[in-house]
C-alpha cells in the first residue's frame, strides 16, 4: 500500500497535478515485468487501438507502435509515451487495459496502492535570514583526527576586503549585447521552473557507518534561494534529504514531466555533500553530477530543447584546499582572432546545448560553508542576483560571483589562507536574462 509521509494512503486523485504526475513512471514501472508477459496478439493490437481512438496517443505514437515487431520493443515504447500523457489520461489508458485484460485488474497491475512512496513535490517560498558563526566545508568527512565528528573550531573565520577594491561600474544597456540574442522568457506559458534538493541531514549515511557529517547552514541556502527565484517568478519545487534512490526517482520524473514544455527556463540547485564529481546522497551513496545533466540533454529531454538550463552545485568536488597566492602582470603575447562562421539559420542544436552550469568550486577542491550564514558560494550568487539579475545576464552575473568569492572570502589556517574559486560551464547560445531589461532590483 502507499505510503505518504503523514498518511497511510495516498489519494492521488486529490493531489496537485505536479504531485500526480510524479506517480506515472513509477506505477508504470511497477507493472512492466508483467505488462512485459503479454503476447503480442490480437489483445495487445486491440489496446492500442482503443489507445490512439480516444486520443490517450496520438497518430504518429500509434504509427511508431505499428511499425515495432518484437514485443519487447513495444512494451518499451508504451512504457516512454504514456507517463508523457498525463494522470487523467492514464487513468483512461488503465480501463482500457482491464477492460481488455481483465486479470491484470485482478493482479493490481497499473495500481497506485500497489507502489511505493515517492518524494512529494510541493512550491514552497521562504524568507532568508542571516546569522555569522563558525565555517565547514562540503566534503563528506572531517579533515583531522581532532575534530573528526566537526570542523566547527578547526579553522578561525577572517574577513577581508578583496585584494583589490572593486569599483562601481555603470550598468550596461541590453543594446550592448545587440550582437548577442538572448533567450525569451515569455515564449511559453510559465517563466520557469526551479527544483531545489537540499542534502542536509546524513543520518542515513551514518547509520550504514559512513563517516558523513550534517550539513548546518544548509537551509538557509535552500531558502535564500527560495526567496529569489520565487521573486523572479519562477515555480519552486524543493526537496530534502534523498536517498540515491530517491534522487534518481526524482530527476526521472522531472525528465518525463509532462508539463516541462510550459516553462520558458529551467534551474536545478543541488546542495549536497560531494567529492570526486558526484553528489553525496543521505545514504551515503554517490549520484554522479554527470547523470543528472545527461538526462536533461536534448534526446533524453525533447522538452527542453532550446530552452536555457542552469545546474547550480554546492558540493565540494575533491579533498584540496586553495591558498591564496600572489598575483602577477601577464607578460605582453599575441591576441586571439575570434573566426565567426557564417551560415544560414540551423535547423538542429547540439544535444548538450543551451547549459549553464556553476560550480561552487574547481575541480578537486573543498567547498566553504557557514554553519549560520550558508555557503559561501550560494550567498554571494543570491546578494549578486538580487542586485544585478534585473540588468545583468547570467554569465557575467557569475563571474561577479567568482570575483566575490575568489577575493572577498578567506580561512586563516596554520598552513596559510585558504580561499575558494567557483567555476562554470557555459553551453549556453544566448545571453540569458533572468529579468525584463528595465524591471527594478528584486
Amino acid at each position: 500500500m502507499a505510503a505518504a509521509n503523514d498518511e497511510s494512503v495516498i489519494n492521488i486523485d486529490g493531489l496537485d497535478l505536479e504531485d500526480k504526475l510524479k506517480w506515472l513512471k513509477e506505477i508504470l514501472e511497477n507493472g512492466r515485468e508483467r505488462f512485459g508477459q503479454l503476447e503480442a496478439n490480437g489483445s495487445l493490437v486491440t489496446f492500442i487501438d482503443k489507445l490512439a481512438e480516444q486520443k490517450i496517443i496520438s497518430s504518429f505514437n500509434k504509427k511508431n507502435l505499428d511499425k515495432l515487431k518484437e514485443q519487447s520493443e513495444i512494451v518499451e515504447e508504451l512504457h516512454r509515451i504514456l507517463p508523457t500523457k498525463g494522470w487523467d489520461n492514464f487513468k483512461k489508458a488503465r480501463d482500457i487495459l482491464y477492460e481488455i485484460f481483465p486479470h491484470f485488474k485482478d493482479e493490481g497491475i497499473w495500481d497506485e496502492d500497489k507502489v511505493d512512496d515517492l518524494p512529494v513535490l510541493s512550491i514552497k517560498y521562504s524568507s532568508v535570514s542571516e546569522d555569522t558563526l563558525a565555517v565547514e566545508h562540503d566534503g563528506a568527512t572531517a579533515t583531522t583526527a581532532q575534530d573528526a565528528d566537526d570542523v566547527d573550531g578547526l579553522f578561525s573565520t577572517t574577513s577581508r576586503a578583496p585584494s583589490e577594491p572593486s569599483k562601481s561600474e555603470p550598468a550596461r544597456s541590453r543594446s550592448d549585447f545587440s550582437a548577442l540574442p538572448s533567450y525569451s522568457m515569455t515564449n511559453r506559458r510559465h517563466k520557469g521552473i526551479c527544483l531545489i534538493i537540499n542534502n542536509e541531514l546524513y543520518d542515513k549515511a551514518r547509520t550504514a557507518h559512513k563517516d558523513f557529517k550534517d550539513r548546518r547552514g544548509s537551509s538557509k541556502d535552500a531558502d535564500s534561494i527560495k526567496e529569489i527565484f520565487s521573486k523572479l517568478g519562477f515555480y519552486v519545487e524543493s526537496q530534502k534529504n534523498l536517498t540515491k534512490s530517491k534522487m534518481d526517482k526524482l530527476v526521472d520524473m522531472m525528465v518525463n514531466f509532462q508539463g516541462l514544455n510550459t516553462y520558458s527556463c529551467f534551474v536545478a540547485v543541488f546542495l549536497s555533500h560531494g567529492e570526486n564529481e558526484c553528489l553525496n546522497c543521505v545514504d551515503g551513496q554517490d549520484k554522479k553530477i554527470d547523470d543528472i545533466i545527461n538526462a536533461f540533454k536534448g534526446d533524453n529531454c525533447p522538452a527542453l530543447n532550446g530552452i536555457p538550463k542552469w545546474f547550480i552545485i554546492q558540493a565540494c568536488r575533491g579533498k584540496d584546499f586553495n591558498y591564496e597566492v600572489s598575483i602577477q602582470h601577464d607578460a605582453p603575447g599575441d591576441e586571439g582572432h575570434d573566426v565567426e562562421r557564417q551560415s544560414d539559420k540551423p535547423i538542429s542544436i547540439p544535444a548538450c546545448a543551451d547549459f549553464y552550469i556553476s560550480y561552487a568550486t574547481a575541480p578537486g577542491y573543498y567547498s566553504f560553508r557557514n554553519i549560520n550564514e550558508g555557503s559561501w558560494f550560494i550567498n554571494d550568487l543570491c546578494k549578486v542576483l538580487r542586485e544585478y539579475s534585473h540588468k545583468e545576464d547570467v554569465n557575467t552575473m557569475m563571474t561577479r560571483v567568482n570575483r566575490n568569492v575568489a577575493l572577498g572570502r578567506v580561512v586563516a589556517s596554520e598552513f596559510g589562507y585558504r580561499r575558494q574559486m567557483p567555476c562554470h560551464v557555459n553551453m549556453l547560445t544566448s545571453a540569458l536574462y533572468l529579468c525584463n531589461v528595465r524591471q527594478s532590483q528584486i
